[in-house]
């Protein structure tokens, strides 16, 4: 199977989450959607831009991704898009509320505007910070085919031109192809008929994790069926995706370098050490001092940590209490056994950063599939399903889409102890496009995306490897 990527483009320019009531005195195709239970999706925002009621004010809605900062469309500004600074005219955001009329959460004006340079996606800066509530995280994956997301707004419905209430629906990520691309389709799905209407632009659609919600996309155009006012019949939308923006959104919003090795507290009372550029949570004082740290640190406002990498980068080194030295690579902890492996591995001379004994005991010491490794009298691999699979050339790691990625260094000990062969279950892709399940050794061809879905695969890892050792893997039997 080669993904290729189908669906419509040519869809209504929003100023516009989804979803309305039904009504037994509107057609079927209207939209249908859930109204948000009171505390509930507390960081999704409504935007009012303008006087309302008066000439060319709109409303829009966005996420709130730090305590002083709110994503949302540029074009909720306007045809012509926005230039940075002051919005240009002024505009307030309503937080932590799913009802309008309620008194919890906050109401702040925003003072200045950052839009992205190719995207419409535009970051809003309130005037005070909203601490009360938690910021959505930034997703940490990219959207995929027949995927699930939770869309949120406080635009029309099927019923009312200015609801009080924000409503929800699920969508499905529709054909994706192009990993690179910067928008994707959606569809309704529960309800089936939930549309996005005016006064949802700029909304969260996001995955509903048991770490709590990841933002995905923004929402940008719709078809709009079934929203009050509109005669349109084609459903879905068009999402903008900001899974790839946390180095853009990180470095509009934190104005100040996070030193490693350097403990902070937010005012909410979290304090963390900073490894690899990732917080590092404290349960205590007394695991700090226990750390081999002074209980003192710096002030960050609150949602420093949660624009942060979750996960020192690579090639980080860490220690703790009763514990050696590792080298981080793909999320996991990779242990050195002697001084003398360490100077040979190239990390001679680094000092580790010093975090908590609970916090190495839970740390995986596989790396995640799609980590680029290598090390002494060693080429050069990616991992996937816990084997390392090698590249025979430098053209072959950009033909897979590598290049300009530097690999982890890992211990030749380590390296030497890594079979060749992916666990039972993962999936895999060739550079052309064709995805595999690897099963016994072999690897198993998906003829359609439909079929990964319905295969329960649609969430899984999806790793890239050259088409030189694919080739090379056995057809799994088809029974």
């Amino acid at each position: 199977m080669r993904i290729v990527k189908t669906g419509w483009r040519a869809a209504l320019p929003l100023v516009l989450v989804a979803a309305g009531l039904t009504s037994s005195g509107l057609p079927a195709r209207a939209a249908v959607g859930v109204p948000a239970a009171d505390g509930t999706y507390r960081f999704v925002a409504k935007l009012t831009i303008g006087q309302p009621g008066a000439a060319g004010s709109t409303a829009c809605t966005g996420a709130l991704v730090a305590p002083q900062w709110v994503v949302t469309a540029k074009s909720c500004f306007g045809p012509s898009g926005v230039a940075s600074g002051p919005p240009p005219r002024p505009t307030t955001v309503t937080a932590g509320r799913a009802s309008l009329s309620s008194s919890t959460g906050a109401v702040v004006a925003v003072d200045r505007l950052v839009p992205h340079p190719g995207r419409n996606v535009v970051l809003a800066r309130l005037v005070n910070p909203v601490n009360d509530v938690t910021p959505i995280r930034l997703a940490a994956a990219e959207p995929r085919y027949g995927q699930v997301l939770r869309v949120a707004g406080f635009g029309r419905t099927a019923t009312e031109w200015v609801p009080d209430r924000m409503h929800t629906a699920q969508f499905t990520v529709g054909q994706w192809a192009d990993q690179t691309a910067t928008v994707f389709d959606i569809k309704g799905r529960d309800p089936v008929k939930a549309s996005i209407c005016k006064g949802d632009a700029g909304g969260p659609a996001f995955r509903e994790l048991d770490t709590g919600p990841e933002l995905v996309a923004i929402n940008g155009t719709s078809w709009q069926a079934g929203c009050i006012g509109e005669t349109e019949t084609r459903q879905g939308a068009v999402e903008i995706r900001v899974d790839d923006l946390a180095d853009w959104v990180r470095g509009s919003i934190v104005d100040f370098p996070l030193n490693d090795g350097s403990l902070y507290r937010e005012p909410a009372g979290t304090i963390s050490v900073i490894a690899g550029g990732a917080p590092i949570w404290f349960d205590s004082v007394a695991e700090i001092s226990s750390t081999g740290y002074n209980p003192a640190w710096a002030d960050v406002p609150n949602g420093t940590f949660g624009l942060l990498p979750r996960v020192p980068r690579n090639g980080t080194l860490v220690s703790g209490p009763q514990h050696g030295i590792y080298v981080v690579a793909g999320g996991a902890r990779i242990w050195f056994n002697s001084p003398q492996e360490i100077v040979d591995t190239g990390y001679g001379g680094v000092p580790p950063t010093l975090v908590p004994t609970r916090y190495l005991d839970n740390f995986p010491t596989v790396p995640r599939d799609g980590t680029v490794v290598s090390g002494p009298n060693h080429g050069i691999y990616v991992f996937v399903g816990g084997a390392m699979v090698w590249f025979n050339s430098p053209q072959e790691i950009v033909d897979t889409g590598y290049g300009g990625v530097t690999p982890a260094m890992l211990p030749t000990r380590y390296l030497d102890s890594i079979g060749g062969v992916p666990r039972d279950g993962t999936m895999v892709s060739n550079p052309q496009g064709d995805v595999y399940l690897i099963v016994g050794g072999a690897k198993k061809h998906f003829r359609t995306w439909d079929e990964i879905v319905e295969s329960g695969y649609v969430d899984a890892p999806l790793t890239v490897l050259p088409a030189r050792y694919l080739d090379g893997l056995p057809n799994a039997s088809s029974d």
